[in-house]
């Protein structure tokens, strides 16, 4: 016969009472992976980013282009990183200030995302996208 088990033990201080049959909920409240990627464009309250230029100045889609991503965070310990193309890619800026600034290679994609994480709870505190202009 299965017994219960009265707690489970996670490596990063986690100790939840749970049945057998909660063990499966339990393993997902405690999961401490990468943050997920956004699905659209966004800023969680108090923070703004901003891309300089938006998009390509053409409809041709393996357009490069120069950027500055510019970003602010409310915050007293506003320590922030901007990854590119997902929350786990590769790390482009990093900042301990409330307002920051970075300027691009002549690398940026139509449809390239640039994530905003707080480094300290690898929250995403925002995302934007290059973005192709209205083409005709």
């Amino acid at each position: 016969m299965v017994s219960w088990i009265k707690q489970l033990r996670f490596d990063r201080g986690c100790v939840l009472p749970f049945g057998m049959a909660m063990m499966a909920g339990a393993l997902t409240a405690c999961h401490h992976g990468p943050p997920p990627m956004p699905s659209h464009p966004f800023t969680a309250a108090g923070v703004t980013m901003a891309l300089d230029p938006p998009a390509a100045p053409n409809c041709h889609p393996d357009t490069t282009y120069r950027a500055v991503l510019t970003w602010s965070v409310q915050s007293d310990l506003p320590k922030t990183d901007v990854h590119i193309g997902s929350p786990t890619g590769p790390l482009f800026a990093r900042s301990n200030d409330t307002k920051a600034h970075q300027e691009t290679g002549n690398w940026v994609r139509p449809g390239m995302w640039f994530i905003l994480l707080d480094r300290g709870g690898d929250e995403v505190l925002g995302a934007i996208q290059a973005g192709p202009r209205p083409c005709p």
